[in-house]
């Protein structure tokens, strides 16, 4: 930070370096439109899945599907897949947990909307707020078909210690039904102890997180084994979500 606090009183310098930390003068932004007009076969594909009109409207009626997620959870990954899913006929709800105060010396404040929706973020910087459809402590995993993880660093980072996550993930698995994992998603895989010989994938910066937990990590944009779906990156989720619908419609 180029700050010059010298010729400013004490009070008024401490004041330039607080508000400097409240309001950054930039940070860096993943920019959808520039992800899904870039060169690249799976650049392409991104931009067909978000913006080309529903092929069947049909195609996932009756279809419940819940996307688990918390605050910091990366917009074009949650997005996307809700308007898709829903576009073609699922029923798909944000399934979080509910958001209690932080301890004081956190010095984290949270305001009142956090209790009813879920923080987005792009890359790092705030996007805006989701609406909650169901609070993860009361959702039942037999009342849906199939469950999304998407990544965004501290969503998954906060959901992986939440003993209702990782309970909620296991039963849809236990049951066979399809768990999908993107990006960083799949750290909540790893701490429920659902990879030990499996075939996944992730975010590069976290696959050996993966092959620490025993899985075989595969460097594809999507990875199937049996009911479980992992994928690595924003640009991929065109496929996770094509993977999930070939499930959902046998």
């Amino acid at each position: 930070m180029n700050v010059t606090t010298r010729s400013l009183p004490a009070a008024d310098a401490g004041a330039r370096r607080a508000a400097e930390f409240e309001s950054p003068a930039a940070v860096p932004t993943l920019s959808t439109v520039g992800l899904a007009t870039a060169e690249g076969e799976l650049n392409r594909e991104l931009n067909h899945f978000l913006f080309d009109p529903p092929s069947d409207p049909d195609l996932l009626k009756g279809r419940r599907i819940a996307i688990l997620c918390t605050n910091g959870v990366e917009e074009v990954e949650i997005l996307g897949a809700q308007r898709w899913l829903t576009e073609h006929g699922a029923s798909v709800h944000v399934v979080a947990p509910k958001a209690g105060p932080m301890p004081p010396s956190y010095g984290v404040r949270m305001p009142e909307q956090a209790l009813t929706h879920v923080l987005c973020v792009r890359l790092l910087e705030n996007a805006g707020w989701l609406a909650i459809d169901r609070h993860l402590e009361t959702a039942e995993p037999a009342d849906y078909d199939a469950v999304i993880l998407p990544g965004g660093c501290w969503n998954p980072d906060f959901l992986r210690m939440d003993a209702n996550a990782q309970a909620f993930v296991r039963a849809l698995d236990a049951a066979g039904k399809p768990v999908c994992a993107i990006c960083h998603g799949p750290w909540v895989l790893v701490s429920a102890r659902m990879l030990k010989g499996r075939k996944a994938t992730a975010v590069w910066n976290i696959q050996i997180d993966l092959e620490n937990a025993g899985a075989t990590v595969l460097d594809e944009p999507v990875v199937v084994d049996r009911n479980l779906i992992t994928a690595r990156f924003p640009y991929d989720l065109p496929r996770m979500i094509g993977a999930l619908v070939q499930q959902l419609v046998q």
